[in-house]
């Protein structure tokens, strides 16, 4: 019965959350993109469709408001942009819940260092099933990567940060390069990957660990062992060749989730083993939300660790 009821929560709030967004989408999915919002000192391009490739970037693919919104990103820019290293934001919510948001302490505190901060939506589950929502970040990136120059970017320098489920499909996209192939794009145009506590690097022990979310695993993937398998980034690593450019990864984990320690030890000693560069680093203060939602809040120990990878990573 305890199941019973958890299952039917999920779907109230996730249909809660649904026309939540489906009214903001109404407010401002058509807004004139010539003339963003001004609000401390950012430029706010807000519900950019990333599958459409119009000039304006105005277009709205069809369909109900929730599938739309899918699809639809926002682009933070520091007023005078130029050429500024872009980081796009890639949600958390179990691959059944989440959005892209508003104006955040993340965003904030990234412009406010001279980057450009761009968040995304992509498909949810029960909707749509794994690799939709892989599928969906890869054209996002190809999106970015052919259009952020029109916006101040740097197209060469594009990185990916990820939340617990956003976590995993960055890491995803990553390493594993069919989801780039089709763009004539491939891993290394990722310039790199910074993961926020997720524990979903391989989802078996995820799902293993957390038997109170089955639904909204079997939700995403579906209850097959051998699909979870096939979904979990680290089985993706392969060693790095001579010459191979590969995207750096940083892995950042909030204390007290048994669960995430192990699976970021275990990724990130796979990475090491395949002559990836990869940092670890474990922040006992935070818990799973507060390390995504405090991002870049004052005295946030976690942001500065960010910036000052970032900075050794920079072009």
């Amino acid at each position: 019965m305890k199941k019973v009821k958890q299952k039917y929560f999920y779907i109230f709030l996730k249909l809660f959350l649904i026309v939540l967004t489906t009214a903001l989408f109404l407010q401002t999915s058509f807004a004139n993109l010539q003339n963003p919002r001004e609000m401390n000192n950012i430029l706010i391009y807000s519900n950019i469709d990333y599958y459409s490739q119009d000039e304006d970037n105005s277009k709205i693919t069809t369909g109900s408001s929730s599938e739309r919104r899918s699809h639809l990103l926002d682009i933070y820019q520091p007023k005078d942009c130029k050429l500024c290293p872009v980081i796009i934001y890639i949600h958390g919510g179990y691959w059944v819940l989440g959005d892209k948001g508003g104006l955040s302490y993340k965003a904030k505190a990234f412009t406010d260092n001279g980057y450009i901060y761009i968040s995304i939506n992509y498909s949810l589950a029960p909707d749509y099933q794994f690799p939709v929502n892989a599928q969906d970040v890869a054209q996002a990136f190809f999106w970015v990567k052919n259009n952020i120059t029109g916006y101040g970017g740097d197209a060469e320098q594009i990185y990916l940060l990820g939340h617990s489920a956003g976590g995993h499909l960055a890491a995803l996209i990553g390493l594993d390069g069919r989801y780039l192939s089709p763009f004539s794009l491939s891993p290394s145009d990722i310039s790199g990957i910074i993961g926020l506590d997720s524990a979903a690097y391989y989802l078996p022990s995820l799902i293993e660990a957390e038997p109170e979310n089955k639904d909204l695993f079997y939700w995403a993937f579906g209850d097959n062992p051998e699909d979870w398998e096939k979904a979990s980034p680290i089985n993706y690593v392969r060693e790095k060749q001579k010459g191979q450019i590969v995207p750096p990864f940083l892995l950042l984990v909030a204390g007290g989730r048994e669960v995430s320690k192990s699976v970021n030890l275990s990724f990130y000693q796979r990475l090491i083993d395949s002559y990836y560069e990869v940092t670890l680093l474990e922040f006992k203060e935070k818990d799973h939300v507060s390390i995504d939602y405090e991002l870049g809040e004052e005295d946030d120990p976690v942001f500065p660790s960010i910036i000052y990878w970032l900075h050794e990573h920079e072009l």
